[in-house]
């Protein structure tokens, strides 16, 4: 099981949590379930152009096009 960075889009708290990739769990500091993967640095998903599962959310990842 990953540990994932997560941010809450209602309070901007950046949290991270154990768990699987498939959940989306609650901000720790609001309750909201309104939470989103956060990614940070390069990601490789998919190599260059379309076939990503990122998002565009990389901040600066060449691989996807986004």
């Amino acid at each position: 099981m990953p540990l994932l960075k997560y941010i809450c889009e209602d309070c901007k708290t950046v949290f991270e949590e154990l768990t699987t990739a498939d959940k989306k769990p609650p901000c720790p500091k609001c309750a909201s379930a309104n939470t989103l993967r956060h990614y940070q640095g390069k990601c490789y998903f998919g190599g260059k152009g379309g076939g990503s599962s990122c998002g565009g959310n990389c901040g600066g990842c060449k691989g996807c096009g986004s």
